[in-house]
């Protein structure tokens, strides 16, 4: 079978996707795809990228799988959006959004390619093993970040351009799992055992910044590329070891418990220029605990623990250490609730959660680094399933008080609400099928409370609903089926900041329309 998808937008860009499942004998298949896109985006800038997948499906033996895979994503021509920069307590004025205001040679390109393979297989005495090796790479090759500083209400600001060597973060993974299963009359048992292990190597760094002046936020600069003097780089690689055991039952209409625990290992080193090597060793006792309970056929209560370690990304670029691979931390998290199936197909799982982890903002020498701890503690409720023939609904709310704790919010160096939250999530969303054959509505609806701009709470970006609405309609080319999609996102065009860092605002998508076509041959 083969699928081709053609479509054009949003923002006037194009896209055309080919994909195909080809059987080359009784054990094995081959799936592979291509696609080329050229997208624009709501700062004016643009970018073409190509991707490229393949996966095939081997069965040596009937319980014996294995499945590899290679993917690669090149992008090319990415000019680098402008991120506003607002004057301390401000919000950045209103801009016109699919305006480009950056220079040509401000671009950004990358290569990111992810291979491997996963396998499964029966072990003598009724044990399972499961395998998998992976191998990512992500390679910049050439990138700038625009940055519009100290924005006031009237669109005055400076502009400053950075440009970066190449980094690269590449990273080595795998896991070993082996399982054993059995059944005793109602209760169903498992129990597994895991070692994992990664290595990422980070090459991030060495970048020069370049002042153009003063400005205004609709100005376009229509300057030449300065001759940028590019610095050594830092070197970062992380070396961590899991291991772990697990245990699940399940009781046949009455309920399941899940228990693990893990150990891990994380070493990381730091080698940054003209420095000795920073060196980190954090190992860790690492569980997580789930349990629910079957009331009656339509009503469960469930609850879960864990405590993980989590990656936490790089730096902003609005950041003096911009592009910076920041440490790992731990997070602990709980949550308890009830799932309940009500009349007329409707389902409604609602709860309350917790999670802890540590906070990271700029200091006053804008380095981007831990500064406390967040907490999220809230209820979540989703209800979704179909109230009346031909209508699917999914609707969700989160309804939380995000807060900063630590020293610096003891000083007022920071506030308590955390950069980029709110307290209220709304969404809306579903497919009405209408009466003429194939053709369906689509919608949705997303609100957000006010978001709190700054880090130290001086600012806030105003509550905002984001409305989408689509048609979709099934048909056939001969005795080929096809799919026509119509998309018109951010109907009432509404202007809504998003929130990168402290004071660090990027404009959202305007009003746009897309159309796709897909056909499977």
């Amino acid at each position: 079978m083969v699928s081709v998808l053609a479509g054009y937008g949003p923002m006037g860009g194009g896209r055309i996707e080919v994909d195909g499942q080809f059987p080359l004998g009784e054990t094995l298949s081959v799936a592979a795809g291509i696609a080329g896109f050229d997208d624009e985006y709501a700062s004016g800038s643009d970018a073409v990228f190509g991707s490229y997948a393949v996966a095939a499906r081997w069965r040596p033996a009937d319980d014996v799988l294995v499945l590899p895979f290679w993917s690669r994503v090149d992008a090319w021509d990415r000019e680098a959006a402008p991120l506003y920069v607002a004057a301390p307590g401000t919000l950045p004025p209103k801009v016109e959004r699919r305006r480009y205001i950056g220079p040509d040679w401000a671009d950004y390109r990358n290569v990111a390619t992810n291979y491997g393979v996963l396998g499964r297989a029966p072990l003598p005495g009724g044990f399972d093993l499961a395998a998998g090796l992976f191998r990512s790479v992500n390679d910049t090759r050439e990138n700038h970040a625009h940055l519009l500083t100290g924005v006031l209400p009237d669109g005055s600001a400076l502009r400053r351009i950075s440009r970066d060597p190449r980094q690269q973060l590449a990273s080595t993974s795998g896991e070993l799992r082996v399982s054993r299963a059995w059944v005793a009359g109602d209760w169903a048992h498992a129990l597994h055992a895991s070692l994992r292990g990664r290595k990422r190597d980070s090459l991030y760094g060495g970048g020069a910044a370049v002042d153009f002046g003063p400005t205004n936020v609709a100005d376009v600069i229509d300057a030449p590329e300065p001759a940028y003097v590019l610095g050594a780089r830092t070197r970062d690689v992380v070396e961590q070891w899991t291991g772990g055991l697990a245990y699940d039952v399940r009781w046949r209409g009455r309920g399941s418990l899940m228990l693990g625990l893990q150990r891990t290992d994380y070493r990381k080193t730091v080698r940054r220029p003209d420095a000795a090597d920073a060196k980190v060793h954090d190992p860790a006792w690492l569980y997580n605990a789930a349990a629910s309970w079957t009331l009656t056929p339509n009503l469960a209560l469930y609850g879960s623990v864990a405590r993980g370690l989590e990656e936490s990304g790089v730096a902003p670029d609005s950041a003096a250490n911009r592009t910076q691979a920041l440490p790992a931390i731990i997070t602990d998290q709980w949550d308890v609730g009830v799932r309940w199936i009500l009349p007329h197909n409707l389902r409604l799982v609602a709860g309350a959660f917790q999670v802890k982890k540590p906070y990271f903002a700029p200091d006053e020498a804008n380095v981007f680094l831990e500064m406390g701890a967040v907490r999220h503690r809230g209820v979540e409720m989703s209800l979704t399933g179909s109230p009346v023939e031909g209508l699917t609904l999914v609707a969700g709310a989160v309804l939380m008080q995000p807060r900063v704790t630590g020293e610096p919010v003891a000083q007022g160096r920071i506030g308590r609400e955390p950069v980029g939250q709110t307290e209220r999530v709304l969404t809306l969303s579903g497919t009405w099928a209408l009466p003429v054959e194939g053709l369906s509505a689509t919608f949705g609806a997303n609100h957000h409370g006010r978001r709190v701009a700054d880090q130290l709470n001086h600012a806030y970006v105003p509550a905002a609903t984001i409305v989408d609405l689509g048609l979709r309609y099934r048909f056939d080319v001969g005795e080929t089926p096809a799919l026509l999609r119509l998309q018109v996102t951010n109907v009432t065009n509404e202007l809504d900041w998003k929130v990168i860092s402290s004071g660090t605002f990027e404009v959202n998508a305007p009003r746009t329309a897309a159309l796709f076509l897909t056909i499977d041959f």
